[in-house]
């Protein structure tokens, strides 16, 4: 199962990558064996990691993803793999993320979904085994409040890895079918999904740009210039005589 999640991931995350640029990339979480140096167009690519790990083919970095080492708008683009699954505070881990991301910047979010038969199995295992650690997977809609919350626009989930692996001979090539099938049509049944969000410019940088300019005057009807004080003739000709007397 998790051979088909990291396959099928793969091929949607490489899809995703070929309109994300920049300078720096950050992957954070489990390692599903993906390359993605060779994916990403950007300069560089960082793993987060709490230990040093070998065999990677990104820059490592030490630290924890509720507290990320990077400067403030600093990220291109940035990746959690299962990262809000496992964390016990993933409300913190999104607001490093938004503290981080460049305005614009990619956010690439990898969970599993509660709302599955994976997320079914995993409640009855942690039900009638108190040993085995049960991993909080977020549903989709509840994680599109919290991005909405930070500001960040996104975009519907994406739902992968719904049947897993079973079988051999034609039960494993129906199985397979059926699986390539929900995974073409997007059904929500999916054991994981993965949403791609984008971080918000600030909101007076989003108004339109005559909300910036200066407002505009009214115009203020005026009446027509008179041609002066309609004078009598006797008037008139009383004038002209006097003038003629004078001079």
């Amino acid at each position: 199962m998790g051979q088909r999640l990291g396959d099928q991931l793969s091929h949607i995350l490489s899809q995703m990558l070929e309109q994300v640029f920049g300078y720096q990339m950050l992957v954070t979480g489990a390692h599903t064996g993906a390359d993605f140096s060779q994916m990403v167009k950007t300069q560089r690519v960082f793993r987060l990691a709490s230990n040093p790990l070998d065999n990677l083919t990104e820059r490592q970095t030490i630290g924890i993803s509720s507290d990320l080492p990077f400067a403030s708008d600093s990220i291109d683009a940035l990746i959690l793999c299962h990262t809000l699954d496992t964390s016990p505070v993933p409300h913190s881990v999104l607001r490093e993320c938004q503290r981080v991301l460049v305005p614009n910047g990619h956010l690439f979010i990898l969970s599993f979904s509660p709302y599955s038969l994976w997320g079914l199995s995993n409640w009855t295992r942690h039900l009638f085994s108190r040993r085995r650690r049960r991993l909080r997977a977020v549903g989709s809609r509840q994680l599109r409040d919290w991005l909405s919350l930070l500001d960040f626009s996104y975009s519907e989930p994406t739902f992968m890895a719904t049947m897993a692996p079973r079988g051999r001979g034609r039960l494993s090539r129906f199985i397979d079918e059926i699986d390539k099938w929900l995974v073409t049509h997007n059904s929500p049944t999916g054991g994981a999904y993965l949403i791609h969000a984008r971080k918000r410019v600030a909101s007076y940088l989003d108004a339109p740009a005559t909300a910036m300019t200066r407002p505009r005057l009214i115009a203020m009807p005026l009446g027509k210039p008179g041609g002066g004080v309609a004078v009598p003739r006797q008037l008139r000709a009383a004038d002209s005589s006097l003038i003629g007397k004078s001079s």
